[in-house]
């Protein structure tokens, strides 16, 4: 009986360990964000706030069709607090897959969760572009949500096999 009680535990974690190998193993970072971050990181602004130490970035991003034919508006919103209530949000206007990607930043913001008990989403210092603008951030931020991806500074300064190609618009400071 005791042998019989060892093998089925036997057979039981040979079958459960791939499973709990696979939980644990660290999803890979989606491309366009990856490409959004580095860009960031690399552009000779500290867009992400990088001087201040940081070791890992919390992001999420949301990609939406463009006004414009051919092109994809890329939402980065990089969270600084692990209560999501406040970040930064960076449009960029994507042409373009994977190895040949060109992004041009549009906009950044800086954004709140307003504390008079309402939780409501603002935007700290709104960018020019109207209130359409203005929402289409705030709709971005709002589906990003919790699903965010943890990136390590230090795998953020390594450059990548392709890159992409980097560009903002005049004015973005």
């Amino acid at each position: 009986m005791r042998c019989l009680a060892a093998l089925a535990l036997v057979c039981l974690t040979l079958v459960c360990l791939p499973t709990a190998l696979r939980a644990q193993a660290p999803e890979p970072l989606p491309e366009p964000l990856f490409d959004a971050a580095y860009c960031l990181a690399n552009s000779g602004h500290d867009w992400l706030g990088l001087a201040h130490d940081a070791s890992q970035l919390d992001l999420g991003y949301v990609i939406e069709p463009s006004p414009y034919r051919g092109e994809e508006q890329l939402y980065l919103v990089e969270y600084t607090n692990e209560a999501h209530s406040r970040g930064s949000v960076f449009v960029f206007l994507a042409l373009g897959k994977e190895s040949h990607r060109a992004l041009r930043l549009e906009y950044k913001a800086a954004f709140r969760r307003s504390i008079d008990g309402s939780r409501r989403l603002e935007l700290v210092d709104p960018p020019l572009g109207g209130i359409w603008t203005q929402e289409q951030l705030l709709s971005a931020i709002r589906k990003v949500g919790f699903e965010t991806h943890t990136l390590s500074v230090a795998d953020l300064l390594l450059p990548p096999p392709n890159p992409a190609q980097c560009d903002a618009a005049a004015g973005i400071e």
